[in-house]
């Protein structure tokens, strides 16, 4: 399995192109490694890439372990090309009472906090210019004001500063 160092998604084989994003296969892709543990942030200056990207997953119904260690992936990419903010999503849970990937997340963000893998996090339920956490992301990075329709106290997503 290999991940577009574009756009993060996994593909597997040896494509010419990412079948997501179009861009060169080879173009920053990496080697997919269950294992590997996310590089740290570093402190020197990002690359001139995008400054926020989606990511979903909970696309194909992973188990918790799964989606975790795609998700550390997909951070590490999108560090890669320096990409300042992550939109995670990873749904709210079918039953209405949220999912298992959403319980664990913010465990997992905050051990990935504490280890300055990332910079911090923001739950879609408190991304709000009326709460302290959604109101400091918001001056970070004011584009996304014009999401706030869709994302504002959204407890399927979550922001994941790197």
């Amino acid at each position: 399995m290999n991940i577009c160092g574009v756009c993060g998604n996994e593909f597997e084989g040896s494509t010419a192109l990412c079948p997501y994003c179009g861009s060169p296969a080879g173009a920053g892709s990496v080697q997919k490694n269950p294992s590997a543990t996310p590089p740290r942030v570093k402190k020197a200056q990002r690359a001139g890439g995008q400054k926020m990207i989606t990511v979903n997953i909970e696309s194909g119904m992973p188990d918790v372990a799964q989606a975790l260690v795609q998700l550390d992936m997909k951070l590490g990419a999108a560090r890669q090309q320096g990409v300042a903010l992550v939109k995670v999503i990873h749904g709210w849970g079918s039953t209405g009472a949220g999912g298992r990937i959403k319980a664990a997340l913010p465990q997992h963000l905050a051990d990935l906090r504490r280890r300055r893998v990332i910079r911090g996090f923001v739950a879609g339920d408190q991304f709000a210019v009326s709460t302290r956490q959604g109101a400091d992301l918001i001056s970070k990075f004011p584009e996304l004001k014009s999401s706030m329709h869709t994302d504002r106290k959204n407890a399927g997503i979550t922001f994941v500063e790197l």
